[in-house]
């Protein structure tokens, strides 16, 4: 893939010139909350306390009455009936509780223009994340049936843009420019109005002091480490933050026969390099994706065709009949 600005060079050529280190060495560091998770079955789990201290009461007043009235039949199936329906309730609050993590990182190697002995590369990493989890959580079962049916994947992923520029004389001259990524701007992590158009660069400067890029919220925007540490209620209500540090073994070379085979062109990720540095004043250069919401509006779609009216969902319950119609619409929209 490529533009009048930027081609898309070869990984293994890439490697085989400036050695695979530069790459490694230039992966981004991620910032990431061990409690960003799906939504849990908190309804199932008070129900297994309820039935269990139900089952317990029973068996007291079974043994106190025992002397009075006592039906061996009736005490085995409330017994059996109990153990089975807890059961099932615990194994629906344990299948509920995922965690959402970095899973591993894909790259991309771009060239720009030359400028005297400076060729402009654009290194595209693409972070992917086991999933995502909507706040809504009924938009959240509606958007995983989008992606089971038509992009047949729940990961999630990310994208960040390392601009440098190598000297083509000698390999060792590096000059790093900085990163441009979606900017979540400080905003509450389960902040349902996502803003994907703030995209923004920041100097290689500000990762200065251990300044690791972060994850933002739950769609998993970026931002800084510094600007968590200005939102005490996100550093501390997320906390443990985790370092994902990237290696050999989880850092990927991204080819164009693989995004066929993940249906790329169906997750509306622009590829090509954003920017152009020999423009120069890159923190003032802008980038906005004309189908960044595209998935959102396919979701919306079906919404409203469904429901036959703009209709405001946020419980399960409020979609549970709909669930098989919804699975049909878009099994029917991704043949």
């Amino acid at each position: 893939m490529s533009s009048p600005d930027w081609e898309k060079v070869d990984f293994q050529l890439f490697v085989n010139n400036y050695r695979n280190e530069i790459v490694l060495n230039n992966a981004p560091e991620i910032l990431y909350s061990k409690k960003d998770k799906e939504h849990e079955a908190y309804n199932s789990l008070i129900a297994f306390f309820f039935i269990a201290g139900f089952l317990l009461i029973y068996i007291a007043l079974t043994y106190f009455l025992a002397t009075i009235y006592f039906n061996l039949l009736l005490f085995i199936i409330v017994i059996i009936v109990s153990v089975i329906a807890d059961v099932l309730l615990i194994l629906n609050v344990i299948k509920s509780n995922v965690y959402i993590k970095p899973l591993e990182c894909w790259v991309e190697i771009y060239k720009g223009k030359t400028e005297s002995v400076y060729d402009h590369y654009c290194f595209t990493y693409y972070p992917v994340f086991t999933g995502k989890c909507h706040p809504n959580k009924a938009m959240n079962v509606i958007y995983k049936l989008y992606q089971e049916e038509i992009v047949k994947s729940k990961i999630d992923i990310t994208q960040i843009e390392v601009y440098l520029n190598i000297n083509h004389e000698d390999h060792k001259d590096i000059k790093k420019l900085g990163y441009f990524f979606q900017y979540a701007e400080g905003r509450p992590f389960r902040d349902q109005d996502i803003n994907r158009a703030s995209w923004k660069f920041f100097p290689f400067e500000q990762l200065e002091f251990e300044n690791y890029i972060a994850i933002g919220n739950w769609e998993h925007q970026y931002e800084w480490k510094n600007d968590l540490e200005f939102d005490f209620d996100k550093l501390h209500e997320y906390a443990p933050w985790v370092i994902q540090r990237w290696n050999k073994i989880n850092l990927k070379p991204l080819t164009e026969e693989y995004k066929e085979k993940i249906k790329w062109n169906l997750r509306y990720i622009e590829s090509i390099p954003k920017l152009k540095p020999w423009q120069g004043n890159l923190e003032n250069q802008t980038y906005e994706n004309p189908k960044a919401y595209k998935d959102i509006e396919i979701v919306n779609e079906a919404i409203t065709k469904i429901f036959r009216e703009e209709k405001d969902i946020e419980k399960t319950k409020d979609i549970k009949e709909e669930l098989p119609i919804f699975k049909s619409y878009f099994r029917d929209l991704g043949s």
